[in-house]
């Protein structure tokens, strides 16, 4: 029972938080904290907040794969994942800490930013690649549409976020549309550049290129 709990998290799609949370707000104690875990936050914390008050800090555990149900779980999912929280200055710092608690208990490492960051940072870094690899799949499938047939680990490893829910992918590029579109300009201006290298026969800027990307890439923590 929601009346009794002294956590709530909001597993749903981000379009259906408001009229749960508004559904939670006169039941739920003034002690207990709410959260929730969309890919989105400045539009959910406000709304949230305006309705559920100091019992709501945002969060966003950047674990899961392209599946999704119950036959997707499994007990060690949160391990050595991030978990973003989005406190802003109305949180109360009690609730932040507990939700510290709660995600580091599950295997969580904490990262905090404002809403409006995280959002900027996520359209990049997860946004951003679910875009370009649904764009690639369907790139790919004007001239090979038998790829199934040939492909191999190259094709798998990069198109595999493509195959997650079409309509919960939908709403969140949708909902983190300016900073998508921000990310999409810069990938536009990149690509371009490999292409007229590509076009130039430029081994020497090419090999840069590459070699750039493959650094950054083994960075990677």
């Amino acid at each position: 029972m929601a009346s009794e709990s002294h956590i709530c998290v909001l597993c749903t799609p981000i379009g259906a938080m408001p009229q749960l949370a508004g559904e939670l707000a006169p039941v739920v104690a003034d002690t207990a904290t709410v959260t929730d875990v969309g890919s989105v936050k400045a539009g959910v914390v406000s709304q949230l907040e305006a309705t559920l008050g100091k019992r709501f800090v945002g969060s966003h555990p950047m674990a899961g794969s392209e599946q999704s149900g119950i036959s997707a779980a499994r007990a060690n999912l949160f391990e050595g994942a991030v978990c973003i929280l989005t406190p802003t200055v109305t949180s109360a710092p009690d609730k932040v800490e507990i939700l510290r608690d709660l995600w580091e208990c599950v295997g969580c490492r904490i990262v905090e930013m404002t809403p409006q960051e995280h959002d900027e940072r996520i359209a990049c870094v997860s946004h951003l690649p679910h875009a370009i690899a649904a764009s690639l799949v369907n790139a790919i499938h004007l001239r090979v549409p038998d790829v199934g047939c040939i492909a191999g680990g190259g094709y798998r490893d990069t198109t595999r976020i493509a195959a997650g829910p079409a309509a919960l992918w939908r709403e969140i590029l949708l909902e983190n549309r300016a900073a998508l579109l921000a990310g999409l300009e810069d990938f536009t201006v990149t690509l371009e550049k490999m292409k007229e290298l590509i076009r130039l026969a430029d081994s020497a800027e090419l090999e840069l290129f590459l070699e750039r990307a493959r650094a950054i890439r083994q960075d990677l923590s």
